[in-house]
């Protein structure tokens, strides 16, 4: 009996270290597929920051955040459309897909959503001008065409 219990314990500790050991390459790989992540869209974002410098047409400006926090500050003609109720909110208002999109927010992430959200939807001039500070300096630059 005692002999059936010890190859039972020491099977159990055997199965829990490949368990663990499996732990560390998933945790890393999930890690790298953050960051790649995170790169791709601080990337893409100065990219489109890039093209807004350049000018746009006619572009409507949009807040992602919240109510609360667009009341607390905005960009001068700026919309508020918190990320929650995109698309359709901007459906709603009559945008139509071909417009130019300008989506900002606080920090970038919540910019970086609604531009998915929309280009999802069929929007196709969608540009993420990431954080506020970021898009209110772009849109102060020479080179752009306001």
């Amino acid at each position: 009996m005692d002999q059936r219990r010890l190859n039972s314990d020491t099977k159990a500790r055997g199965e829990t270290r490949r368990a663990l050991d499996l732990r560390a390459p998933v945790g890393a790989f999930f890690i790298a597929l953050v960051s790649a992540l995170t790169l791709g869209i601080s990337t893409a974002s100065a990219n489109d920051l890039e093209i807004i410098r350049e000018g746009l047409s006619s572009p409507i400006i949009v807040d992602v955040r919240t109510e609360r926090e667009f009341d607390g500050g905005a960009l001068d003609g700026a919309v508020n459309h918190p990320v929650q109720g995109l698309p359709g909110t901007l459906l709603d208002m009559g945008i139509e897909l071909d417009e130019e999109v300008i989506v900002y927010c606080r920090s970038g992430r919540r910019s970086a959503q609604a531009k998915t959200l929309l280009k999802a939807a069929g929007f196709k001039l969608v540009f993420d001008g990431g954080a506020m500070s970021k898009l209110e300096e772009a849109l102060e630059e020479p080179n752009s065409g306001r």
